[in-house]
């Protein structure tokens, strides 16, 4: 969904378009994707705590759906700001609980793996999508979107929901059936006595151990942790890149080959970054992963930096154009490695079952309030920096997370969730 205007841009601001859309226009046509992540990350967090992560991810889908098919009936561009605003909400809602529902379904083993492996699907859907953008109408790219999130839903309807929200609603039997469902060869009931224990021991504290709760050094130093990263997330510039990528290689000068065509390639390096990321998540541990992501895609900046300079001095620009595109591949690449996989693994980690609502609540707003103002300073920010100072803001701006993942971020590789909120409360963290 965030790859789709990539393509688009061109054609909605072209005097030939139906509907041609100014680029005032085309800005809020990108930016409400992430302004409705703001409602989205609220009642998602919401839904969770009263439905189970499970039925919040199905109710994900049905927003993603309505932004489909408001994009197909489109004949103003009135259509499109409620179809991307449809579309953010859809997004902000499954961003709040897909990484919790993974960590309630996974084992202690591959759980790091099967967020990065979800993660994954981000970059398969751009390249997919930059792919349709590239051979097909924005309408009918928007009908075979429709279609797989109808089959989204009907695959979720079918699934169990997590056997932590059952454990909570009491369904003893139905809990057992999901853990037999999830964890095939598990000793079921042994899974659910220590699942149970674990569950009821938090249940049986009052609103006024909650609100303590809210409040203790733990949670506090897990929040900051939470909203540092996600804030990174966000800043990484993977907005700028997903939206405006084949703008940004027609500055850039790019004749080898078609912009559109390099678009794709690109993509494609995003599933080789999340195949190394599924490898490595739960073997060389999440403070590797985001330091390495951080400085490759810092450097991916710097090239891009690099590029614009150069040209700006007179270069001829198809001896330099080889560095723009080296510069997204490795942006690409690095970045689903670590930056996008590893905040949502954290987050899925580092918080009770109790303080999850919470913790996605506030982190998903925050994630919806600096992607929407990212995506929509962009273009302000282009025309009175230049590419050659805005992408080394960008570089400068996302070094300084090295030294917060290297001294602030606890590992959590190979610990239970259980282990890992013992060792929080007790300010012991495994590095």
């Amino acid at each position: 969904m965030g790859a789709w205007s990539s393509p688009y841009v061109s054609q909605l601001t072209s005097p030939e378009f139906p509907f041609p859309v100014t680029m005032s226009q085309m800005s809020w046509v990108v930016s409400l994707l992430n302004l409705g992540r703001l409602f989205g990350a609220i009642g998602g967090a919401s839904c969770i705590n009263y439905l189970g992560s499970k039925t919040t991810i199905l109710i994900a889908s049905m927003p993603m759906a309505l932004c489909w098919f408001f994009i197909i009936v489109a004949n103003s561009v009135e259509w499109l700001y409620v179809a991307r605003f449809c579309g953010g909400i859809g997004v902000g809602t499954a961003y709040s609980c897909f990484s919790f529902y993974l960590g309630e379904i996974a084992e202690t083993s591959n759980r790091g793996a099967l967020v990065a492996l979800a993660t994954s699907g981000v970059p398969i859907g751009n390249l997919v999508m930059s792919i349709m953008g590239a051979y097909l109408p924005m309408k009918t790219t928007a009908m075979i979107s429709l279609a797989l999130c109808v089959v989204l839903i009907v695959l979720f309807v079918y699934l169990p929901e997590s056997p932590h929200h059952l454990i909570k609603k009491n369904l003893d039997e139905k809990a057992k059936s999901s853990i037999r469902w999830y964890h095939r060869d598990c000793d079921v009931e042994l899974e659910f006595i220590a699942l149970r224990k674990f569950i009821e021991d938090l249940g049986k504290q009052r609103l006024s151990n909650l609100l303590k709760d809210l409040r203790t050094v733990h949670f506090r130093k897990s929040m900051l942790i939470g909203i540092v990263l996600t804030t990174y997330n966000q800043l990484s510039g993977i907005n700028h890149i997903l939206f405006y990528m084949e703008s940004i290689l027609t500055s850039a000068k790019i004749s080898v080959i078609e912009p559109a065509q390099v678009v794709i390639i690109v993509m494609a390096f995003g599933i080789v970054g999340s195949g190394v990321s599924m490898f490595l998540m739960d073997r060389c541990g999440r403070k590797m992963l985001m330091v390495l992501s951080c400085i490759g895609v810092t450097l991916s900046w710097c090239l891009l930096t690099i590029e614009f300079h150069l040209l700006s001095f007179g270069y001829d620009p198809k001896s330099v154009e080889t560095v723009s595109i080296v510069a997204m591949c490795t942006f690409y690449t690095t970045v689903f490695i670590g930056i996008l996989p590893v905040p949502l693994a954290m987050l899925s980690e580092i918080f009770a079952p109790h303080l999850k609502c919470v913790a996605a609540c506030l982190t998903s707003i925050l994630a919806g309030v600096v992607s929407f103002l990212t995506a929509f300073t962009y273009l302000p920010l282009l025309s009175a920096l230049s590419e050659r100072y805005l992408f080394l803001f960008y570089a400068l701006l996302l070094a300084t997370a090295i030294p917060f993942t290297i001294f602030c971020v606890p590992e959590t590789k190979g610990l239970s969730l259980q282990e890992i909120q013992s060792k929080l409360v007790g300010k012991k963290f495994q590095e």
